[in-house]
């Protein structure tokens, strides 16, 4: 199997010259493990053989991007704005990225982009890519972020990665953002979301609590950045004097290592997250759990990203949930309600995740990552991520000629 992946890999870039791919868990044994029959390694291998296409366009796709995005920053002007560094970095990932998909033997519709509101680089729902065929319906889903960390790259610090996803049940979503906690998927409906955040936390924390079989001062919490949005310092606060170690970026938000630590992949283990998300992180997030541990799921609902920014002193999430009319017309296109509670079911169907693919943009100590950085001769080497179903993970590393 890893023979023939990495051929796939291979012949989609022309610039490749070398992957490598080490599953982190062997298919075959993590099936024995979970209880699976003798041959049911042998049928999934066949059904991986099918998927190579689609696993190897999502890999080469997103490296694309993580080489893309580094390398923008030698374009970088001294004093450029830092707004002007992150549309450089955005663009140069999203031209990278979309360069690969496009020539992908299969079609690709986006389900969930970031960039469409603010008119910057970046997937958009709607958009197709790949094959195009008369029939969107028979495409893949996915799911994009090219840059999750733009500012991260924009100033040089760890932490930012490239994100994708395929499924086949994946709900499109407007480019906007959710409140959302992350728990075990049998105590989602006894959750209430749609409390005031700041009021409904304690019962919240309670019932993720008594779901983990623990007590709430046991529990470790990953929650939003508190850098640039004053506006979550409170519910931080609150959380702080609740559970055992809230997880606090100090710069930029990037959930899929929190989310990692469900399989094993980063320290420490979560047990829940809390907080303001984007609705495309959101809908990567959903398809990574459900990879990775099904038996979690995240509870959210709707919110604005307009009123946040027409209130940026506020210390409390109340303006999250103040929508522009733009904004609450965007929703009614597609079917959403602002003032319903959501499930990870009702953005991604359980089960229906094919892979998610990430690689480094800059350095990631808590995956174990390197940024791309030049090798002898001046290649380009980039590491990542393939995660499969079953909770499979191939850790993969990729060489590129200059």
């Amino acid at each position: 199997m890893d023979d023939s992946l990495r051929s796939t890999i291979l012949a989609v870039d022309e610039r490749l010259t070398d992957a490598t791919i080490t599953w982190l868990r062997h298919p075959v044994e993590h099936a024995e493990e979970q209880g699976a029959p003798a041959d049911g390694g042998s049928l999934r291998a066949s059904r991986d053989e099918a998927s190579h296409d689609e696993d190897a366009y999502l890999v080469v796709a997103m490296a694309a991007a993580a080489v893309a995005a580094a390398e923008a920053r030698a374009d970088f002007d001294e004093d450029m704005p830092l707004n002007d560094r992150k549309v450089m970095v955005d663009g140069a990932a999203t031209e990278a990225a979309e360069k690969i998909l496009d020539r992908a033997p299969f079609g690709i519709l986006v389900a969930a982009g970031e960039g469409e509101r603010d008119d910057s680089p970046g997937a958009h729902t709607g958009q197709r890519l790949g094959l195009r065929g008369d029939d969107p319906s028979v495409a893949i889903d996915g799911v994009f972020d090219y840059v999750d960390g733009t500012e991260l790259v924009a100033t040089n610090q760890p932490g930012a990665l490239t994100l994708g996803g395929f499924g086949s049940g994946v709900r499109p979503v407007p480019d906007l953002q959710a409140y959302a906690a992350l728990a075990p998927t049998g105590v989602l409906g006894d959750l209430d979301i749609m409390a005031r955040p700041e009021d409904g936390l304690v019962p919240l924390l309670e019932n993720i609590a008594r779901a983990s079989g623990k007590r709430p001062d046991a529990l470790t919490v990953a929650t939003h950045s508190i850098a640039s949005k004053p506006m979550h310092s409170t519910l931080i606060d609150l959380m702080r004097g609740r559970v055992r170690e809230v997880l606090v970026p100090e710069r930029v938000t990037v959930e899929p290592p929190y989310l990692l630590s469900l399989a094993g992949m980063s320290e420490p283990r979560i047990d829940s997250m809390i907080g303001a998300i984007g609705l495309s992180e959101l809908a990567f997030a959903a398809g990574l759990v459900d990879l990775v541990a099904p038996e979690m799921g995240f509870v959210f609902r709707l919110a604005s990203i307009a009123g946040p920014r027409a209130q940026p002193d506020l210390t409390g999430l109340d303006a999250l949930f103040v929508f522009s009319e733009d904004e609450e017309a965007a929703l009614r296109s597609g079917g959403w309600d602002k003032d319903r509670q959501y499930r990870s079911e009702d953005l991604v169907r359980p089960g229906t995740s094919r892979a998610a693919a990430l690689f480094a943009v800059t350095d990631n100590p808590a995956l174990g990552l390197r940024g791309p950085e030049p090798r002898d001769g001046g290649a380009a080497h980039v590491e990542g991520f393939l995660v499969k179903q079953a909770g499979r993970v191939g850790r993969i590393s990729l060489s590129y000629r200059r």
